[in-house]
């Protein structure tokens, strides 16, 4: 993880911590509405054990709603979508490669008043889609094809609110993402026709353990709020899975995985309150 995560976390401990201001707990409960933001982030997906990466700036859209049942208990949905154009960096290199991804959550949560603050553990699920289409030669003549990876999670986290000033917030999040399972569709037929590749079929990978965290820190006023976010995703090996791959007129058994891999996202959020 570079510098920049490490900063955050730094940023982070310290508001998390933060005891200076004294105001009503009550007023920096969790509140029903809708919240509609626009993110603008640093991407980097990497495998290190084939020297693969993809980097890139990513413009996102997301939506937040939230329902406060009573007795201090809300449930939320949170939905957002990213999207930019990725280097790609391995068999050569190969520039401004489409890549985006949406991500989906349904959570449920309660808000805890402790002394000057509010504690709102939640869970729920998850799901994330994430489409790269690296079709084309890179530098060094490989050729490139499209990927899809499905990862379905549990979110778990908690979120410390704590008043600075009247009717201004500051809400630290801190999150634990446990991967139930994934699949990963790597589009192979995308190279039929190509380097003397005439019979080969797409492939389907299980991933079965992975993790997420994810750390925010939003400045929150009546109507509008803004802060800084970090996103990792660490992924293990998935399971193998056999193909015939015809290559030059010899047929051959390949066996195929999905490599561990690790990504990571860090950038700003501003939102609007309705």
């Amino acid at each position: 993880m570079n510098k920049y995560p490490a900063i955050l976390w730094l940023i982070l401990s310290g508001c998390f911590f933060s005891s200076a201001v004294f105001a009503d707990p009550a007023s920096v409960n969790t509140r029903s509405g809708n919240e509609f933001g626009v993110t603008f982030s640093s991407y980097r997906y990497e495998e290190p054990s084939a020297y693969v990466s993809l980097t890139g700036d990513k413009f996102g859209l997301s939506h937040t709603g939230t329902l406060v049942l009573g007795n201090d208990w809300y449930i939320k949905d949170d939905v957002r979508f990213a999207y930019g154009k990725v280097d790609y960096s391995g068999s050569g290199i190969s520039l401004g490669r489409p890549d985006w991804y949406c991500d989906a959550r349904a959570l449920m949560g309660r808000d805890f008043q402790v002394n000057s603050f509010v504690l709102s553990p939640y869970a729920g699920f998850g799901y994330r889609y994430l489409f790269n289409d690296s079709r084309g030669y890179s530098s060094t003549g490989a050729i490139g094809y499209r990927r899809e990876s499905n990862y379905f999670y549990m979110p778990m986290g908690v979120t410390h609110r704590i008043e600075v000033q009247s009717r201004e917030v500051l809400a630290t999040t801190l999150e634990f993402d446990y991967l139930l399972f994934g699949k990963q569709v790597t589009r192979l037929t995308d190279v039929l026709g190509y380097n003397g590749y005439s019979a080969i079929s797409d492939s389907t990978n299980r991933q079965n353990s992975g993790y997420g965290f994810r750390l925010s820190a939003m400045y929150e006023m009546d109507d509008f709020s803004f802060g800084p976010f970090v996103n990792v995703w660490h992924i293990n090996d998935s399971e193998v899975v056999p193909q015939a791959v015809t290559h030059y007129g010899v047929t051959a058994i390949e066996y195929l995985y999905e490599p561990k891999n690790q990504t990571t996202e860090y950038g700003v959020k501003a939102a609007f309150k309705f």
